[in-house]
């Protein structure tokens, strides 16, 4: 079971996990994806401040989480998982290009040679993306091939 809590320390560690998850290993990074200062970014990592308003949609897009599971730790669908022919495969492609349109920003605008720590990012966080649409392409052919029954 899960311990519900909004505890803004607990909060900032599922924000830093669910951002390690999308392939975004730095309040960099993530701030450069959200167009906002780096310091603001901090602040949410350290606990000290949470997101809101646009901010806080642009992240839960971005990142692929529920408000409630970021505030509490607590998910919607934990009691029953959906089988995969149930599955909207709309969220996963929301996800795949939420992380492409931030690789293009994060590349956009580079007058310099890429690090090799940045090409390793950059090439997690695409996988992460392709992972995203395979899955939602998987959903649709089962989807397509049941109704083709």
């Amino acid at each position: 079971m899960v311990t519900v809590t909004s505890d803004p320390k607990e909060y900032a560690l599922r924000l830093k996990g669910a951002a390690g998850e999308a392939g975004i290993y730095s309040a960099r990074e993530l701030a450069r994806l959200l167009d906002i200062q780096e310091h603001t970014v901090k602040q949410w990592y350290s606990g000290n401040s949470k997101p809101n308003g646009k901010n806080l949609t642009n992240l839960l897009a971005l990142l692929h989480v529920e408000d409630d599971w970021l505030r509490y730790g607590k998910r919607d669908n934990e009691q029953s998982i959906p089988p995969s022919h149930c599955t909207n495969p709309i969220e996963d492609f929301h996800a795949a290009l939420a992380v492409i349109s931030g690789m293009g920003d994060l590349l956009s605008g580079r007058n310099m040679d890429i690090t090799h720590s940045d090409a390793n990012k950059i090439g997690r966080t695409i996988i992460k993306a392709a992972k995203n649409a395979d899955q939602a392409f998987t959903v649709l052919t089962n989807l397509y091939a049941e109704k083709c029954k």
